[in-house]
């Protein structure tokens, strides 16, 4: 009886494995190939499944198909010469593959040739994108600085616009990814930003890269401050309001939110008065919605190595160690005041200002002595050395208890609609410093400012890069 049983079975397993729908399936993970000048050459790879063959159709005009390996699954494609009659720049070839039943797989590859911007040796944990129709390359087998990266894959984890980041590939050790011009506005970025990330072969990631795409070169935009040339701008931010009150301007210069010591970047509000205290929308590599992620300080979630694998997660303070996101301790070198660190958010050649670089600020007088009602618009306040004025934006925080957006009190006899905190190097003890300021609405003149007040690190708050370079 059982020999009867074990056959039925098996025969059953034979006819289900003929029976089995087979998968098609051709894909090219990059989307484009990308060359830097006319008459060259450019590949990129394809995977496919039961497909045989494979044809370019609707081919750009001058451009042509040197190769398709189906063994190695590489495509290669010849640029136009430079002035061939009728050649284009750009466009679109489509790729058509058969399988051996004679059904079809179709997709489209964007070929373009196109200025490159090479950060390769230039290594950090943000890279700036300023101009459009460009190809950015870095080496994703390193981070921050020196570490080495054992990158099997590169995968877009998150960006704020739809099509911000296109066509992010890994070939030969390098990384890359394309910004293209903004539909409205001609020779312009859509600005925004966006989170690489890197894999290993086991499908963890293993680190991470902030993309700052920006009309607002943040290395020409600079001001003298505390002995040290600072981006007037937040790091990710579009632009400094300087006391506009137009909503998008409020908005785009708030910037990314980090947990001090973390490499990290965190998104802000969706609106610019916290409305709703929503998160920007972020979208990932299919355009699908993703959320960020507020979890438990842990002996496994507390640590460095956690938060680097884990880059959409915020974690929250946990009291027993002073409301660190570290579980068990506190590590000061992760931010340093006089030097760039492996896990520094700034790009190569800038770090994060210290508390030194704010020391001499103070409220600026005129701005201090208006009503909070003209005040509260701006978002922000003017702050003097006494030579020379800087405006800051009130960006608020995400709070160090629940990780939420927080720019606002509750307290009825002295609400306070806005408040700004920029994290600095500088530690305190188990806490980190900040500059703060916030706006008084029960006085003119008593404003809320501290030049290197003590917070807990588990906030996450905008940060100022200062030059090293």
């Amino acid at each position: 009886m059982k020999r009867v049983c074990w056959l039925v079975v098996a025969l059953f397993m034979v006819l289900g494995a003929c029976t089995k729908e087979e998968t098609n399936m051709l894909k090219v993970p990059s989307g484009s190939i990308l060359v830097l000048n006319w008459g060259d050459q450019g590949t990129t790879t394809f995977d496919s499944q039961n497909i045989t063959s494979i044809t370019a159709t609707s081919i750009p005009s001058g451009w042509s198909v040197v190769d398709i390996d189906m063994y190695k699954g590489t495509i290669t494609v010849q640029s136009p010469a430079e002035g061939t009659e009728d050649a284009v720049q750009s466009g679109t070839m489509t790729l058509k593959g058969y399988t051996p039943t004679g059904d079809t797989r179709s997709l489209d590859i964007f070929l373009a040739i196109v200025p490159q911007v090479d950060y390769t040796k230039s290594p950090a944990n943000c890279y700036v994108a300023t101009a459009p129709q460009t190809r950015y390359t870095f080496d994703p087998m390193v981070g921050g600085s020196s570490t080495t990266l054992e990158t099997a894959e590169i995968k877009l984890l998150w960006q704020t616009n739809e099509s911000l980041v296109k066509y992010v590939d890994f070939r030969d050790g390098i990384a890359s990814f394309y910004i293209d011009e903004d539909e409205d506005n001609e020779g312009k970025v859509v600005p925004g930003n966006a989170l690489i990330g890197a894999y290993n072969a086991d499908g963890e990631i293993i680190w991470s890269w902030h993309i700052w795409v920006t009309n607002n070169n943040p290395a020409e935009n600079t001001i003298a401050l505390g002995g040290a040339t600072v981006m007037n701008v937040n790091l990710g931010a579009e632009c400094n309001s300087n006391a506009s009150t137009d909503d998008d301007d409020i908005l785009g210069s708030y910037g990314m939110y980090y947990q001090w010591g973390r490499k990290e970047p965190f998104v802000g509000p969706k609106e610019y008065d916290f409305e709703g205290n929503t998160n920007t929308i972020l979208y990932d590599h299919r355009n699908y919605e993703v959320e960020l992620n507020y979890v438990e300080s842990t002996d496994t979630q507390g640590t460095v190595a956690w938060a680097v694998a884990n880059p959409l997660a915020l974690i929250k303070g946990v009291e027993s160690n002073d409301y660190d996101w570290l579980y068990a301790q506190h590590d000061d070198e992760l931010w340093a005041v006089d030097a760039k660190t492996e896990y520094d958010p700034c790009p190569y050649g800038w770090r994060i200002a210290d508390a030194s670089v704010y020391a001499s600020l103070t409220l600026n007088s005129t701005y201090d002595e208006m009503t909070w009602e003209a005040l509260q618009p701006l978002y922000g306040i003017m702050l003097t050395d006494g030579t020379a004025d800087y405006f800051f934006t009130a960006q608020g925080r995400r709070n160090y208890l629940d990780c939420r957006l927080d720019i606002v009190n509750t307290n009825e006899t002295l609400p306070v609609p806005w408040s700004g905190y920029y994290w600095t190097t500088t530690t305190d003890e188990t806490l980190s410093t900040a500059l703060y300021f916030n706006l008084n609405t029960n006085t003119r003149t008593w404003n809320g400012f501290d030049n290197s007040r003590p917070m807990q690190r588990a906030n996450a708050m905008p940060v100022r890069c200062i030059r090293t370079l």
